[in-house]
């Protein structure tokens, strides 16, 4: 973020990002490693490890923009980081119930053969596998939350789904967990900012095809005018989900992607107290809700969001942590 003035703020271990409960990896000396070669004779394999360091690099130091200041973060009365189980549940429960598959199940079922397997990284509740599981597929499911996968547990045992599931961080877990015929990962990218690890660790689990489902923009992009009223703040108008594309490009993913809209899944800002979650997310208390209350009715949240699903076959170029300069 930054001030009024354009002048850089939050960076560094004070900040954190905006509505990330996430530790972030060592995402700035990857990529400066991947990008050391940027001068000099190349071959043309260096020249897309360069590539591949830029677009990593963008998405990283993107990301960070949106870190909240340190004293922001310090005055705020509640830590401005949670998520409402219900909200995961209602949305794996609805992904159930519905007659009509997204753009994302429909291409996450072209390459799911009957009995297959799906591999659900970043699962919540289940919304983005369940649904799939409940055609006959196996699905595991990965997250950090162990209350989220006792919801996915739950909500796949209503539905007859055969799951399996592995609490830890991705990729850290990914050695313990087994493949599948299709990776899904639904919501996820923008809290990780070593994302071509974090992609590369999807690629190796797919047998057919990953599936990544994410917003156009950064999800919480709905809140810049917040910040800017309430505490003088210009939020970036990156990452998006171009920047997230380019980095699969440049892994030689070859991906494609399909742009639609779909209803609005807030994580908590919805209801009688949507009022108070907006203003713990922009850390702000009681003593301040008539200056947001003003702003929400002058910009409220929307309803409905752009969405895009990215998706790739099975790999066609890998880099090996022997090819990559060193860290």
């Amino acid at each position: 973020m930054r001030d009024a003035a354009a002048s850089r703020l939050g960076t560094g271990g004070t900040a954190a990002l905006v509505g990330s409960p996430f530790v972030l990896g060592p995402s700035r000396r990857r990529a400066a490693a991947l990008d050391e070669r940027e001068n000099g004779t190349v071959s043309k394999d260096e020249v897309a490890v360069t590539e591949l360091g830029r677009a990593a690099r963008r998405w990283s130091d993107l990301l960070q923009g949106w870190a909240i200041p340190g004293p922001v973060l310090a005055s705020a009365p509640e830590p401005p980081y949670f998520f409402d189980p219900e909200v995961f549940e209602h949305a794996a429960a609805e992904a159930l119930a519905r007659d009509v598959d997204t753009v994302s199940d429909s291409v996450a079922r072209e390459l799911l053969p009957a009995g297959g397997s799906v591999l659900d990284v970043g699962a919540g509740g289940g919304a983005a596998s369940l649904r799939l599981g409940a055609g006959g597929a196996r699905v595991v499911g990965v997250d950090q939350s162990r209350e989220l996968l006792d919801v996915f547990r739950s909500l796949a045992s209503s539905a007859g789904v055969r799951v399996g599931a592995f609490e830890g961080s991705w990729p850290e877990i990914a050695g313990s967990v087994p493949s599948a015929d299709v990776v899904v990962c639904h919501n996820v990218v923008y809290n990780v900012a070593c994302l071509a690890e974090f992609v590369e660790a999807l690629d190796a689990h797919a047998k057919r095809r990953v599936v990544v489902e994410l917003t156009a923009e950064h999800p919480l992009s709905w809140t810049r005018p917040y910040w800017k009223a309430l505490h003088g703040l210009v939020v970036p108008d990156g990452p998006t989900a171009d920047d997230a594309v380019a980095v699969l490009a440049a892994l030689g993913l070859a991906p494609q992607l399909q742009r639609w809209t779909r209803v609005v899944q807030m994580v908590g800002e919805t209801g009688p107290d949507g009022l108070s979650k907006i203003a713990r997310r922009l850390c702000i208390g009681p003593d301040r809700y008539d200056e947001l209350r003003r702003v929400v009715a002058e910009v409220p949240p929307p309803t409905r969001r752009d969405v895009v699903t990215v998706w790739w076959d099975k790999r066609r170029r890998a880099w090996s942590d022997s090819e990559l300069p060193p860290v």
